[in-house]
């Protein structure tokens, strides 16, 4: 997967101080060995604090780390990554390492930013434009280059009588124009188009209202980026009544020849209409410049709109309600596999929709379009002509007009292939988890953060004796052992409060109802806000293994016990043999009883190991504790150490005098053991080094040999029971001391580790917290 991946891939220290790795995908500087100024050269300056706060808040609660910020690009220009980083923990619930991508969503921001002002450009411009539209009593209109209306303000609206709905869309002669003044005004069109030149003229028009009208118009091309004319935008005046002024002073001008007394009155009148008419023009030239400036900020609103929709690659289309004609943009023929300038029928798209959703999506618009039902489907395609297979969404909204009439079907179409395929994989992953989940031989079960089981494996079943149903009925719980329950709930909740997983032993009943011994080990799923969303738990029978440690301790218990007589013995007989070597002055018996004797300590430290196993696994070990210091028992174990031990040098460093509060003999065991093994695993002539420190209150006590040194892949099981490393089978020894050390270490509330490099040698450590003063 990461191979696979486009994305940049890191890793990073528990504390993040120090990148391991970064590989920058070409979007940032890679980092093939370690680097501590990796924020300096990644991080965006401005973003620095943000980022640290998250980073700080993540190490807290031990949650992924998620944030968008700027970076400094492979390029030294700023961009914009989303960041993820998983922190890797130990079984102690410990930061060992983050590993995280960080994907490049640059361009993602710049079209978001763009877009946003794109957006309030367009609100505001379409504000203006509808404020100045619906405010002027003149008609105001434009026409597509196939004559039809694209546009009409409310005026010429009420002059028809009619709804946007019903209006916007439809041809002069489908708004009730006489055939001779729809073709006069197509005519024109034609015209402006061929010229880019305005159009002026004077018609007679049915009012709905006020009826038949004398109206002054004039058409004005609206060109494009190109120059090219792309629509005709028009106003039009009412001037009857000035019309009507006119013919009456052509009445008047014929009866000032036969009533010469009034010339003055008419000629009054004429000047005053003249003035009208002057006035009439200036406010008409003032109308002109405002619709000029409207045509020009509907256009500019127009161009955001489409932006809009190309950024978001939305494809749109238009069902007239009495027509059911589809209008479309060229996105969504592409969508359905059609070329930009075929057309494309309702019947034609539902044609491209595969069989089984075809029905469904044809029910859902009708539904839509005649009982106003939802219209929010998802649905696959195959294209016409690229043949190629789409998953798309289509989203619609019914439009009414004032009278609650149907008018007009519109809505957008996306294409949603990669989301549903990636659905799909998901379903399908899940299916596969479940077949593995049967196959496996471990009991598998998830449950929801409410305790609710949602999911039980085969070997559950057949442990149970249930089907799922009954099984989840019963209750998980009610199948373990009534001892078990009250620790396994709390630790369960400190489990969940921690967001770590939990792994416990833990006895279930069976469909005999007889009880076995499981490792359960309940793992969480989290969500990107570090909350439980799922437990997902695998429990494993280890009731044979739990009974076979059993009779392993009893025997060895037992065996340990009876060989403590003879050793006792033994070791009298041969301390009375030495002092008898001693007074014949013999050197050879004398050497030869000494050997002999350090062999029966061996064995006694041995067999005192395996009893002391047998009483901790019993509940029977105890700790006495006592405040000492730890630099005189040090020295003792060096006072001890050197002459058993000739066949290598021992260096003892320096030890401070400090006081701590545990249990003599049994830390001094721990030494010994630790100084047992060094000898074991290196050879004659190395050197042995034991040091003892205080750090952060504790004293740390270290044995460091030049021995061969352990495997990586056996360091996790140092201190397990009876586990000893492949690599020395050649070396006595069972596998206890270690085991019992950890266990008398973890008594005293301390810690035990290990460091080695194979062929190099190995370190112990223990420490011990110091006694309060």
């Amino acid at each position: 997967m990461v191979a696979a991946t486009s994305d940049v891939i890191y890793t990073l220290s528990p504390d993040w101080a120090v990148m391991h790795e970064l590989d920058g995908r070409g979007f940032l500087k890679d980092a093939h060995e370690p680097v501590r100024d990796w924020k300096s050269r990644n991080i965006y300056p401005d973003d620095l604090g943000m980022v640290n706060a998250a980073i700080n808040a993540s190490i807290a609660g031990k949650k992924i780390f998620e944030l968008e910020h700027r970076v400094i690009r492979a390029d030294g220009t700023p961009g914009w990554t989303f960041s993820r980083a998983v922190p890797i923990l130990d079984k102690k619930g410990e930061i060992i390492e983050w590993f995280g991508v960080a994907s490049d969503i640059t361009e993602r921001k710049k079209a978001e930013e763009a877009l946003a002002v794109t957006r309030e450009r367009s609100e505001q411009q379409r504000r203006t434009f509808e404020t100045i539209t619906s405010n002027t009593p003149d008609l105001m209109y434009v026409f597509g280059l196939d004559y039809r209306f694209t546009y009409a303000n409310s005026a010429l609206l009420d002059m028809w009588g009619k709804s946007w709905e019903n209006s916007i869309g439809k041809s002069l002669l489908e708004n009730g124009y006489e055939p001779w003044h729809a073709q006069m005004h197509e005519r024109e069109i034609d015209q402006v188009r061929a010229t880019k030149k305005s159009v002026r003229g004077e018609v007679s028009f049915p009012h709905a209202v006020l009826g038949r009208r004398v109206y002054d118009y004039i058409l004005t091309p609206v060109l494009n980026a190109q120059g090219e004319v792309e629509a005709v935008a028009g106003t039009t005046r009412d001037v009857t009544e000035r019309k009507r002024s006119e013919e009456m002073l052509g009445q008047a001008s014929e009866e000032l020849q036969a009533i010469n007394e009034e010339i003055v009155a008419v000629n009054e009148e004429q000047a005053a209409s003249n003035e009208e008419l002057t006035a009439t023009n200036n406010e008409l030239a003032l109308v002109n410049e405002q619709l000029q400036e409207a045509r020009q900020k509907f256009e500019e609103s127009q161009v955001a709109l489409r932006l809009a929709l190309d950024a978001a690659n939305f494809g749109t289309w238009f069902i007239h309600s009495e027509t059911r004609q589809f209008v479309t943009d060229a996105r969504l023929k592409e969508l359905f596999g059609y070329y930009p300038d075929e057309s494309l029928t309702i019947e034609q798209a539902l044609a491209q929709i595969t069989d089984e959703y075809r029905s469904v999506v044809a029910s859902k618009l009708e539904n839509a379009i005649y009982n106003n039902g939802d219209y929010d489907v998802t649905y696959p395609v195959v294209g016409l002509h690229d043949n190629r297979l789409r998953w798309l969404r289509a989203v619609g909204n019914l439009k009414v007009d004032p009278s609650g009439t149907f008018s007009a079907f519109t809505g957008v179409v996306m294409d949603i292939t990669e989301q549903q395929l990636a659905a799909q994989k998901i379903e399908a992953s899940e299916k596969h988890f479940r077949y593995l989940a049967d196959l496996v031989p471990a009991k598998i079960s998830n449950a929801l953060p409410s305790g609710e089981v949602t999911f039980f494996n085969k070997q559950w079943l057949d442990y149970a004796g249930m089907s799922f149903e009954n099984l989840r009925d019963f209750g998980y719980q009610a199948m373990m052992h009534p001892d078990e329950i009250p620790g396994f709930q709390a630790q369960l909740g400190e489990a969940a409060a921690k967001g770590v997983a939990l792994e416990s032993e833990i006895r279930f009943k069976d469909m005999n109802g007889n009880y076995r011994w499981h490792l359960n080990i309940a793992s969480p799923i989290l969500n990107e806000n570090g909350d439980i969303t799922m437990w997902v738990v695998s429990t494993i029978d280890i009731q044979r293994i739990k009974e076979e440690d059993q009779r392993k301790s009893d025997f060895i218990g037992m065996v340990s016990h009876e060989l403590k007589t003879p050793l006792t013995s033994l070791n009298g007989y041969l301390q009375m043999l030495q002092l008898k070597a001693k007074k014949a002055e013999d050197s050879l018996a004398k050497g030869a009883l000494e050997q002999s004797l350090k062999q029966v300590k061996r064995m006694t430290t041995m067999i005192n190991g395996f009893l002391n196993v047998s009483r901790l696994e019993s509940g029977k070990i105890y700790i006495e504790k006592q405040q000492f210091d730890m630099a005189d028992l040090i020295k003792e174990m060096a006072e001890e150490t050197k002459p058993l031990y000739i066949g290598h040098e021992f260096i003892f460093y320096p030890v401070e005098s400090t006081m701590v509060n545990a249990d003599r003999d049994k830390i001094g065991q721990v030494i010994n053991n630790f100084i047992s093994n060094a000898v074991k695993y290196s050879r004659n002539g190395t050197s042995i080094q034991i040091a003892g420190v205080q750090v952060d209150g504790f004293f740390r006590v270290s044995v460091s040999d030049e021995g061969m040194g352990i495997d990586k892949r056996d360091m996790p099981r140092l201190f397990e029971r009876y586990y000893r490393v492949n690599n020395n089978n050649n070396i006595s020894g069972f596998g206890i001391g270690l085991y019992l050390s950890a266990e008398i270490i973890e008594r005293h509330q301390g810690k035990i580790w290990a460091e080695s490099e194979p062929g190099k040698g190995s370190t112990f450590y223990f420490s011990l917290p110091l006694a309060l003063r």
